[in-house]
């Protein structure tokens, strides 16, 4: 996997339009489009950096493919990545937002699957 695929991943895992990602990261939606078309572009160390706050994919993987793909948020090891993912995003999340993520998740707790 190229630097083009992964930043095509964090577009498709992050459900981002290419103008989305661009703003996000503070560059222009042409420049996005060269990096998913040309292998040879290499994004910068601060861009990766900047991925890795705002999406919590870790830079070195962004730029190098090294794993672990995912920033590592918790110090449970055992998670599964998309456990590490959740928490990234909870991470993103203002109070509000978590309060209403955290009700949510309290509500699943409660429901019980009619027999």
């Amino acid at each position: 996997m190229n630097q083009c695929d992964r930043i095509r991943q964090i577009l498709q895992e992050n459900m981002l339009k290419q103008k989305q990602f661009a703003s996000a990261i503070g560059v222009t939606e042409s420049y996005i489009s060269k990096l998913l078309k040309d292998p040879d572009i290499r994004l910068s160390q601060s861009l990766a950096v900047l991925i890795e706050e705002k999406y919590g994919y870790n830079s070195e993987w962004v730029l190098n493919g090294t794993e672990p793909k995912l920033k590592q948020i918790s110090k449970d090891l055992s998670l599964s990545e998309l456990q590490q993912s959740a928490l990234a995003q909870l991470e993103k999340m203002n109070d509000e937002q978590v309060k209403v993520t955290l009700a949510f998740i309290n509500s699943l707790n409660e429901w019980e699957e009619p027999s």
